[in-house]
């Protein structure tokens, strides 16, 4: 399939930064975002959280490339997708019980929401939230090896409520972080209770593995946060009366399949009896770009593309435990 002038350019740029990444010994960093207030620019190509098109599936292309590197959601409507609750089979490895660190780097309007949040996910088999002080700081979170940071800031209009990152190594989730977009939620229509609760518990549920149930807003809400809907409260008449704050059976039930095999290894901080202590902590940005950039943001884009080159060197050599 023959290539637009703009994504020629992409697909140039990618072909270097996967080489670069490749020479460094590092795999692409992965990101889920959940989504709920303008759409992106006309023209803008997205990709699902199962790294399909909003369209139908194209032809193998080098555009699909895109999708090996995003996993995303877009704040204005879109059509549902049957897709499978796994998001492209993420997950963290286990030799038995996990204990994954959350920690908490939240200001005091999202703090009241950590603990519970964490608990209500403690509620699948097998795995536990250990809720603790955070190990980053908002706005940069910078992710932290074997756990979870979750922090809150301005990250500005760019069309998401939150965003989950997960880094991938032998396969599996080494360590993830969670930001929640106070652009939006500072706004009349985002500062309810309920789309906090539904956005943290969204992202949270994504480090661990978690895609949406659907991406339909039109439909009726099927009580999980991990589902779509213009009214998280189930209270207004659009999308019938259950709230979409907390995970229910049908994400334990994915999770139950997720995580239904044990592994060779598991991250030692993962384990029930592990002692968290502070360092592990990588700074820097990792890709997120969720469409095709116009001209104008090409030359950020790498910009951006060289600086993530410089933080894969740094990361070179760096073993998982076990």
């Amino acid at each position: 399939m023959e290539l637009s002038p703009h994504l020629r350019v992409v697909d140039a740029i990618l072909r270097f930064f996967n080489f670069y990444l490749a020479k460094a010994g590092c795999r692409p960093v992965r990101g889920m975002r959940h989504s709920g207030a303008t759409g992106w620019p006309r023209g803008s190509l997205m990709f699902n959280a199962n790294g399909k098109t909003r369209a139908a599936r194209p032809a193998r292309s080098r555009a699909t490339m895109l999708s090996a590197i995003i996993g995303a959601t877009i704040l204005s409507a879109s059509p549902a997708a049957a897709v499978t609750q796994s998001w492209n089979g993420y997950r963290w490895a286990r030799t038995g019980s996990l204990a994954i660190n959350l920690g908490n780097n939240l200001d005091a309007q999202w703090s009241p929401r950590f603990v519970p949040t964490a608990n209500a996910w403690s509620a699948a088999k097998n795995i536990d939230f250990v809720a603790a002080a955070g190990r980053s700081s908002s706005p940069t979170c910078s992710a932290v090896y074997g756990s979870v940071q979750v922090c809150n800031g301005n990250y500005g209009g760019n069309g998401w409520l939150g965003y989950a990152y997960v880094w991938l190594s032998g396969g599996f989730i080494t360590q993830a972080t969670v930001r929640l977009n106070d652009y939006y939620f500072n706004t009349t229509k985002y500062n309810t209770d309920a789309w906090k609760q539904m956005t943290i518990c969204q992202e949270i549920g994504h480090t661990l593995g978690l895609a949406h149930t659907n991406t339909s807003r039109s439909d009726l809400n099927t009580g999980s946060c991990m589902d779509y809907t213009n009214d998280p409260t189930g209270t207004k008449g659009t999308n019938g009366t259950l709230a979409n704050i907390a995970p229910n059976s049908v994400d334990f039930n994915a999770l139950n399949g997720i995580y239904a095999n044990l592994d060779s290894t598991q991250l030692s901080y993962t384990k029930p009896t592990a002692i968290v202590g502070a360092g592990f902590s990588i700074d820097g940005d990792d890709i997120h770009s969720m469409a095709v950039p116009e001209p104008a943001s090409w030359a950020m884009m790498i910009t951006g593309f060289f600086g993530i080159g410089g933080l894969a060197r740094r990361r070179r050599g760096r073993v998982v435990a076990v």
